[in-house]
């Protein structure tokens, strides 16, 4: 039996998000419409349901928005930057292309959503929980990520360099072609996901202190020039 009582890994468990949404809330259909029109275009919305929603390069820029839900919204090309998310629940939403730099997420949620080509540089994501969603070509380049669980998700060709990672649990995560350059993965579990052409620099040191079963080992080692016995 395996001694797991000195294992690294079991303090690396991130908090749950749990994010902290009221049961009764404002509806509303169109967020643009609601900042400009109830809130005198102050970008402040809480305990709100945005449902159905959908704009294209719409610029929603600084806003900070708390205590909410938004279920089925479709917003391609959008500007969030710098943009202030906490205790949102996201289910059924499309953010293809979206500008998130500089953003932060705290204690969210996200069901079954797609950020394919998404930008969050430099964005901050503490207690947040994905699962079933989409991040591929997505960029979190210098992107401070903490208690971060994600399950089910697809991160092919994004780029996660130079991001930093603390307390993340992936499961059933595919990273494909995804970039990790100068990201460290120390005491991340990668035993549950796909691995295929990750990308490292040379020496692979983003790879030390994190855990990966022996198939994965050993294509990391092919790559290294290692010849594997049959």
């Amino acid at each position: 039996m395996q001694d797991r009582s000195h294992d690294p890994f079991q303090h690396a468990r991130p908090q749950p998000a749990n994010p902290a949404v009221p049961g009764e809330l404002v509806e509303v259909a169109s967020l643009t419409a609601w900042i400009e029109r109830e809130n005198d275009g102050d970008p402040f919305v809480a305990h709100a349901r945005v449902a159905g929603d959908e704009a294209a390069r719409a610029d929603f820029a600084l806003l900070e928005l708390s205590e909410s839900r938004v279920e089925g919204c479709r917003y391609t090309g959008c500007d969030f930057t710098r943009v202030a998310f906490s205790d949102v629940a996201f289910s059924g939403c499309d953010f293809s292309n979206s500008d998130f730099s500089e953003a932060n997420f705290t204690r969210c949620a996200f069901a079954s959503c797609k950020f394919t080509g998404a930008n969050f540089t430099e964005a901050v994501l503490r207690r947040v929980e994905a699962r079933d969603s989409t991040l591929a070509y997505a960029s979190l380049a210098k992107a401070k990520i903490e208690d971060v669980s994600v399950r089910a998700t697809d991160f092919s060709h994004a780029d996660v360099s130079e991001a930093r990672l603390k307390r993340v649990a992936f499961d059933d995560v595919r990273f494909v072609g995804t970039s990790f350059f100068r990201t460290s993965l120390s005491g991340i579990d990668l035993t549950a996901c796909q691995l295929a052409d990750i990308v490292l620099s040379d020496g692979m040191g983003e790879l030390r202190g994190c855990r990966m079963d022996l198939y994965q080992a050993a294509g990391i080692a092919q790559r290294l020039g290692v010849v594997i016995a049959d």
